[in-house]
């Protein structure tokens, strides 16, 4: 029985055996070299860090056969890079130096294997080396320095190279997002001067007319056209009102709608869905105008369905 044909249920348990047993072996060598050999140099994390790096990459290049071999593999390898970039971070005692360091283990996974879900994972610790550090260091607009991986992802999913960067590209239209996210639920919500955000919500809500002229001129549709300038109208205006994030957040629906990707509209949708709670409690308004917010940003969302719909039947009948 190949992988193909193995049934979902099993490769499931055999991917998470093999994540399991990489975990017991990073602890077990941990346990060994910190703890029975006493070492308390934090660059000897860098340096066990860059064992497991280098064998789980040297499991996915020699193509390892097998569902076990390859999640360990990923395991492994996510685990030595993170171990790598956080024992120099340690030891330099510069956040900027680990994210310096995470962008090179990632562009050597890129180079080193094509494995998506690796990339991904590479991709996520980059990008979170970068927001921690504009946190760390009390950057000035640090929202706006965040939002600028936006564009860069947009770019990889509109203009792909021959080189996969899906699963990079994903991480960097997420990023914004879900940084927002966290900022909010930890009651940064309401950004002031020194925090920025409006360059990060003037930065989105371009990017998402720019998505819209583009649908446009792929349409040949009079009536379509219409209705897309419409919506985009009512959506940069309801962008205006809600957080940078939920602009960031309208922008991949409006994506996953240019690209016809149906993971992107379902991610659109739950930040969207979100942003919207989280904002309606935040609000220092009464009930009422809560109230009509709400219905606003519905009938956009709304819209957007409706046009959906609308493009898929005029197709059908063309």
């Amino acid at each position: 029985m190949n992988n193909t044909t193995m049934p979902w249920y099993v490769r499931w348990v055999i991917g998470t055996g093999a994540w399991v047993t990489a975990v017991v072996l990073i602890a077990l060598g941990a346990a060994f070299v910190f703890a029975l050999l006493d070492i308390q140099n934090r660059a000897a994390l860098a340096v066990f860090g860059a064992v497991l790096y280098g064998y789980g990459l040297w499991l996915l290049w020699h193509g390892a056969s097998g569902i076990f071999a390859q999640q360990l593999g990923i395991a492994t390898a996510a685990a030595g890079a993170a171990m790598i970039a956080g024992g120099l971070a340690a030891e330099l005692q510069s956040l900027w130096a680990g994210f310096a360091v995470a962008i090179l283990v990632g562009a050597g996974i890129v180079a080193a294997t094509q494995d998506r879900i690796l990339q991904f994972l590479a991709a996520a610790l980059a990008a979170g080396f970068f927001v921690t550090a504009l946190i760390e260091s009390r950057m000035p607009y640090a929202i706006d320095f965040v939002a600028l991986a936006t564009p860069l992802g947009l770019a990889l999913l509109l203009y792909p190279p021959r080189r996969d960067f899906m699963p990079t590209a994903a991480v960097l239209m997420l990023t914004f997002p879900v940084s927002s996210l966290f900022a909010m639920e930890n009651g940064f919500s309401m950004r002031t001067a020194a925090q920025g955000g409006t360059f990060a919500r003037v930065l989105h809500i371009a990017l998402f007319v720019g998505l819209v002229f583009l649908h446009l001129r792929r349409s040949n549709a009079a009536r379509t056209n219409l209705r897309a300038l419409v919506f985009a109208a009512i959506a940069v205006i309801v962008c205006l009102l809600l957080p940078a994030g939920g602009s960031a957040a309208m922008l991949i629906l409006m994506l996953s709608f240019v690209i016809g990707s149906k993971p992107y509209a379902l991610l659109g949708s739950a930040l969207q869905a979100q942003f919207i709670a989280r904002y309606y409690y935040s609000l220092e308004m009464n009930l009422l105008d809560k109230s009509l917010l709400l219905m606003a940003v519905g009938v956009v969302l709304t819209g957007a369905w409706w046009l959906l719909q609308r493009g898929k039947f005029g197709e059908a009948a063309a």
